[in-house]
């Protein structure tokens, strides 16, 4: 008999929570308790607070004895009882769906976009939920998703075009350079890891060439590595020069100044415009480079020795084209009109002291052809010409026909050493 609190019953609680018919309403429980009692008369609460009956299919219920030493001993059919309480299996608000048809409740964290209606979501437990490489997207067996191709996708493509959105098979994916646990898609692989334009190289192309003229609406962007580009430093050699590629490398040394100074300006406006900021992100700002080092650039690139007024002669008549151009040459134009502005003074301040450092770097030459000739050196006193003078380093650049050369140096250096210590100054012989 058992009764809600009966006085001098015995006190139990049962536990359902292995139970799989729990039951749903007051009538149940009565039920249930009418098969557990004849067990429970047999049963001596003081060898064990808890006991388990095993019904069978339907699992098992767990009766725990909750003052076992005030029991009368034997039970009886008289013998009042007391259910104190019910320990309930737990209830599964997001059961699976694999495992609901094969008649289990089984709480499922993990969402399934196959599964389920547009107003409830499929679910899919731990033991079913599939994941493919590349993401954290759960689906059940039955709806994995499918490449292109139609077989079985093992992996998310993370790369710029499907942006971990489409899912491809073995035979479509690629491996990172790096890291082949990450894969991509074909196409989304040459976009990340694009092959530098040199054959045969296997190395990544990660740097475009930014070889552009004012009129073009973009640079070349043919990519190359970092073995096989070209850095032109147009800036010094603590700034990284415009990156080139083999073709547009090979055509300076063709190129007239006055394409060179286009060259330079569009690719510092083309730079500039993507460098907002005094400094950004440990980036400096662009600007063009002094009339100094374009000179240099003349020399190296071309071979042509040009005073700096003529180099800056250049830039005035590049910017008097594009003045010409008006706004309808576009952003570029605009860009580099203002850098030739913003450049003007330090052009007008270069030229100046060249011509003062000139004036002195000249009488310093002719003292030097003084002393060949006085040396009986009367050949290279006439073939001999100026370059350039540096007065900050107080060298001075000379430039001496190939088949005299070794002659103005002498043995082991002795002739120009000579020269050097006459003078006082630094004597360097100009790169042919």
């Amino acid at each position: 008999m058992t009764t809600a609190h009966a006085a001098g019953s015995v006190p139990v609680m049962l536990d359902l929570r292995a139970h799989r018919r729990v039951p749903a309403s007051a009538d149940g429980y009565v039920e249930l308790w009418q098969r557990l009692e004849p067990v429970l008369l047999g049963v001596d609460p003081r060898s064990g607070p808890r006991i388990r009956l095993d019904f069978g299919d339907e699992g098992e219920v767990g009766v725990w004895f909750l003052s076992p030493a005030t029991a009368p001993v034997p039970f009886s059919a008289d013998t009042p009882f007391s259910v104190r309480g019910v320990l309930e299996p737990p209830r599964v608000r997001y059961p699976c769906d694999t495992c609901r048809a094969a008649g289990a409740t089984v709480y499922a964290p993990f969402l399934c976009a196959g599964c389920g209606t547009k107003e409830r979501p499929g679910r899919v437990c731990d033991a079913h939920a599939v994941f493919l490489d590349g993401g954290l997207r759960a689906s059940c067996a039955r709806h994995v998703p499918v490449c292109d191709c139609g077989r079985p996708a093992r992996a998310w493509c993370g790369g710029p075009r499907c942006r971990s959105g489409r899912a491809w098979c073995e035979q479509h994916l690629r491996p990172h350079p790096g890291d082949s646990s990450v894969l991509y898609c074909a196409d989304c692989h040459t976009d990340r890891f694009p092959a530098c334009e040199r054959q045969g190289c296997q190395a990544t192309g990660h740097i475009r060439c930014e070889h552009r003229l004012l009129g073009d609406s973009r640079a070349c962007g043919r990519r190359v590595c970092a073995e096989h580009v070209t850095r032109w430093q147009i800036y010094g050699s603590r700034s990284r020069g415009l990156a080139l590629c083999g073709r547009h490398q090979g055509v300076l040394r063709g190129s007239a100044p006055e394409d060179l100074v286009a060259l330079i300006v569009a690719g510092t406006a083309a730079r500039s415009e993507t460098r907002r900021g005094p400094r950004t992100g440990g980036r400096r700002a662009a600007f063009l480079p002094r009339l100094g080092i374009v000179r240099h650039i003349f020399i190296n690139t071309c071979n042509r020795v040009l005073d700096m007024g003529t180099v800056d002669g250049l830039f005035v008549g590049l910017q008097q084209d594009l003045r010409r151009r008006g706004k309808g040459g576009g952003h570029l134009v605009e860009t580099a009109l203002r850098l030739l502005d913003e450049q003007a003074a330090a052009r007008r301040e270069d030229v100046q002291r060249f011509r003062d450092s000139h004036e002195e770097g000249r009488g310093h030459f002719a003292r030097l052809r003084t002393l060949l000739q006085q040396s009986g050196r009367h050949e290279l006193a006439d073939a001999v010409t100026f370059s350039d003078y540096r007065r900050k380093s107080n060298i001075l650049f000379v430039r001496v026909p190939p088949e005299l050369r070794s002659r103005f140096i002498g043995t082991q250096g002795a002739v120009v050493k000579e020269l050097r210590t006459r003078l006082g100054i630094n004597i360097q012989l100009e790169r042919e």
